[in-house]
Parts: structure tokens; C-alpha cells; sequence
């Protein structure tokens, strides 16, 4: 009743959601993380450099082709006001683009990661699972990551749009791109312990505070040079705690039949 209200609310704040961007630091420089951390630090460099690069030259070449397409002639003169808006807004969107596809490609290392994350969490030993069946869900995997992606295309269209809305419009897309990142990066407890991914969506907006804040955490700190290149793992050990603490108790059952079924199994 009363009592686990007030647990729900405590564990739903805004405040809460930062707390666990920055135990993602801290987790994920932790004794033993470095070989789990390690590969996909290399794959998000490299991935994420070309991503930049296609950033900035698409802002230079495109920004003011699209303010000439879109303002009409007698508003010519708000160009130098507007501007800067689009310029920021053409980067944070193909920011968010080539973040997507590295997470796609990365989905299999992430996954790992956070299985490791979540046995020290839990204090309990990674699960021994072969080689071979590792191999045999990486598809599954991709499959879930582009499922995301599909999600997100109503939001990255809406994004589009509002790349032409001033300060409302920059708003819209961190308070989006974050939403976005909180799915991201709290679904491999989810994928790690077989629960659909359907299930995530209302999960995550139950806790829509705590969730959003963390995701408009990771999402910022991703467009600061330098520290987003090291930021996908951390945001994997930070969403991979929030799961521990405040999403994971809700699928106890789930989870027990899950174990139940690999214990048969072996």
C-alpha cells in the first residue's frame, strides 16, 4: 500500500537518474572491468570519430542550404539569429545518428559488459554461457537494437522538425534524445535476463523521472569531445545499475522462470 507508493516515488526522481550516470564511472573503472571495457572503449572511438567528422562537415555544408529553404524571403534578415540554432541542432542530430549505429554494431560487447556489471551488483558469479551460444544470440541481439532504431524513427522525424523551432525545438530533441538513451542503456539487463523488449517501454515510464534524467545525462555528456569517447561503456554500467536497484525487482518472476529454464537445460 502506502509503503511501497512511497518506495516507488523515492525510487522515481529526477536526482536519481544522475546518481546512476555517475556510479556508471565508477563501475565501470572498477577492478576487473578493464578486458570487458576495453573493446568496446576501441569500437566507440573509432566509430564515433567518423561520426563527428560527418557531423561538423554535414553542419558547414547544409545549415545554411536548409535556413535558405525554409525561412522566407522578407524573414532573410533573422538568418544571423537563427543560425547558430540550426548549426548546434544539424550536429546534435547526426551526433545521435552515429551513436545509434555504433550501439547496433557494439550490441554484443554491451551486452557482455553489462552481464559483468550486473553480477557485481548482484554479488553473484557471471553466468558460464559458451561460446557457442553467445554466437548463436548475437543476431538476436542486432535484431533488438534495430527494433529500437525502429522505435525511434517517429522521434528522429519529430527531430527533424524541430531542428527549425528555436530553444523549443533544442529542448524537444534533449528531452527525446535522453528518453531514447535511457532505453538504450537499461535494455541489456533486460535482454541479459530474457524479458521482451515490449515489456521495457512501460518499465521505463513507470520510473519515468529517475529513467529521463539519466538519459538526458548520457546524452549530454556524449557531445562533449573527448569524454563521449569513453561514455558508451559507462552509460552501460550506469543503465545497468538503475536496472538492478529500480527496474529488475519488478520482474522477480520472470527472472526465476528464466533461471528455472537454464538450470533444466543443464
Amino acid at each position: 500500500g502506502r509503503k511501497s507508493m512511497n518506495t516507488q516515488l523515492n525510487q522515481n526522481s529526477f536526482f536519481g537518474g544522475i546518481k546512476y550516470f555517475l556510479k556508471g564511472f565508477s563501475l565501470s573503472t572498477g577492478k576487473g572491468m578493464k578486458r570487458y571495457t576495453l573493446l568496446p572503449i576501441i569500437i566507440n572511438v573509432l566509430l564515433m570519430l567518423v561520426g563527428y567528422y560527418f557531423s561538423i562537415s554535414w553542419s558547414i555544408n547544409y545549415t545554411g542550404d536548409l535556413i535558405n529553404c525554409f525561412t522566407p524571403e522578407w524573414l532573410h534578415w533573422t538568418r544571423f539569429i537563427i543560425y547558430p540554432f540550426i548549426f548546434l541542432a544539424v550536429i546534435i542530430v547526426s551526433v545521435l545518428l552515429f551513436t545509434t549505429i555504433t550501439l547496433i554494431i557494439g550490441a554484443p560487447f554491451y551486452s557482455i559488459l553489462a552481464e559483468k556489471s550486473e553480477s557485481i551488483l548482484l554479488n553473484k558469479p557471471v553466468p558460464n554461457v559458451p561460446l557457442s551460444r553467445t554466437l548463436k544470440e548475437t543476431p538476436a541481439m542486432i535484431w533488438r537494437e534495430i527494433a529500437k532504431l525502429i522505435y525511434r524513427i517517429p522521434i528522429m522525424l519529430l527531430n527533424l522538425v524541430m531542428l527549425f523551432v528555436p530553444v523549443i525545438g533544442e529542448a524537444v530533441i534533449v528531452i527525446t534524445g535522453g528518453w531514447c538513451y535511457a532505453l538504450d542503456f537499461t535494455s541489456y539487463g533486460f535482454e541479459n535476463n530474457h524479458i521482451q523488449l515490449k515489456k521495457t517501454y512501460p518499465a521505463l515510464k513507470k520510473y519515468r523521472k529517475t529513467c529521463l534524467s539519466f538519459g538526458i545525462c548520457v546524452w549530454a555528456s556524449l557531445l562533449i569531445p573527448f569524454l563521449n569517447l569513453f561514455m558508451i561503456p559507462a552509460a552501460v554500467c550506469g543503465g545497468t545499475a538503475l536496472w538492478v536497484d529500480i527496474l529488475r525487482p519488478d520482474f522477480e518472476d520472470d527472472i526465476r522462470k528464466y533461471e528455472a529454464e537454464l538450470e533444466e537445460r543443464a
